[in-house]
């Protein structure tokens, strides 16, 4: 194991798990990858090895309920038992499983010229604590279908329909500053990949470290999931769980 990669456990219960992942480690693994490959799901399962047989949407990736980029850390949900993760599935579709990030962004760039449309939104930048919702449709985009780009009602219909027809809201605000950095918090139910980076990037506000989007040279990516808040999948009691 590396020793630089530890398992935070930050809440626990019979049915349920919420760890703290690190920046730069992989939250699942991929289904081709070889089994010794570092994850937080390997982490996790030295402790509590019962999540490998909860056997998720894809077996491989336990009972992991969602993934952050591997760059990206913060809280991760995962379902101790096959009961406990049908329940959080019901209550992802239900958007009733909330997951609120900070981000810093150093710098503002205009990113109509990487394949964005025009941003129809107003600025999160001029409203210290005031919500600005940012929504859309998402297209894959680039080489190997790496990135996202958002795509709006009114795009051209090739565009639309490169979508999965789903739109998906952020909502931000601007928190202040950290260092020489300004910082947002964001906040979203149903997710799409790099959902926040995407969306703050075409904002003007690329993340510190974001290389794929812009963003300003930083050792990290600066985005860390900090809260999750849901019924809990067996009680029903509301969970809010958060870290710094």
């Amino acid at each position: 194991m590396n020793d630089t990669m530890q398992l935070e456990l930050v809440y626990e219960d019979h049915d349920i798990l919420v760890v703290n992942k690190q920046a730069n480690l992989p939250t699942v693994p991929l289904k081709t990858d070889p089994k010794d490959k570092l994850t937080l799901l390997g982490l996790v399962s030295l402790s509590f090895p019962e999540v490998l047989a909860v056997g998720g949407i894809n077996s491989w990736e336990g009972g992991v309920l969602h993934r952050l980029d591997t760059a990206t850390s913060g809280l991760v949900v995962i379902a101790r038992t096959k009961e406990a993760y049908a329940s959080l599935q019901a209550i992802q579709k239900a958007d009733l499983f909330f997951k609120e990030y900070h981000a810093l962004s150093h710098v503002y760039q205009d990113t109509t010229q990487a394949g964005f449309p025009p941003y129809p939104y107003e600025d999160p930048f001029m409203y210290k604590g005031r919500e600005i919702s940012i929504g859309s449709l998402f297209r894959r985009y680039g080489e190997n279908r790496k990135e996202v780009r958002p795509v709006l009602a009114d795009s051209p219909r090739h565009l639309l329909e490169k979508t999965t027809g789903t739109w998906y809201l952020t909502k931000v605000w601007y928190s202040g500053t950290e260092g020489d950095s300004q910082k947002f918090t964001c906040r979203l139910s149903s997710g799409f990949r790099h959902q926040v980076r995407a969306h703050l990037a075409w904002s003007g506000w690329p993340i510190d470290g974001d290389t794929v989007y812009k963003g300003a040279e930083a050792e990290h990516l600066a985005l860390k999931a900090v809260a999750v808040e849901f019924p809990h999948p067996v009680t029903a009691q509301p969970m809010e769980i958060r870290i710094q």
